[in-house]
């Protein structure tokens, strides 16, 4: 995850798009990460995923914080999708 900042106020580990419009954060859990996503032309954040291995938490974020809005669909992220990473 060497992209990604531990945050000092949240403490999860958080990776910016370079507009700053979008953002993806990874919290450790019992067996991974679970990563979330943000962009501000929504209302809420977005539950990426959970159990993530740490060797795909970069390549998920990357497809979030670098697809086009219209067209991310959280089947990327989904348990079956992952497998195939």
């Amino acid at each position: 995850m060497k992209s990604f900042c531990l945050n000092g106020y949240s403490g999860r580990h958080e990776r910016w798009a370079r507009d700053g419009h979008r953002w993806v954060a990874a919290e450790p859990s019992t067996r991974g990460f679970n990563l979330w996503g943000y962009q501000d032309d929504t209302s809420e954040v977005v539950y990426l995923g959970g159990d993530v291995l740490e060797e795909q938490v970069e390549k998920l974020a990357d497809q979030f914080l670098f697809g086009e809005p219209e067209r991310i669909s959280i089947r990327l992220f989904s348990k079956d999708a992952l497998e195939g990473t």
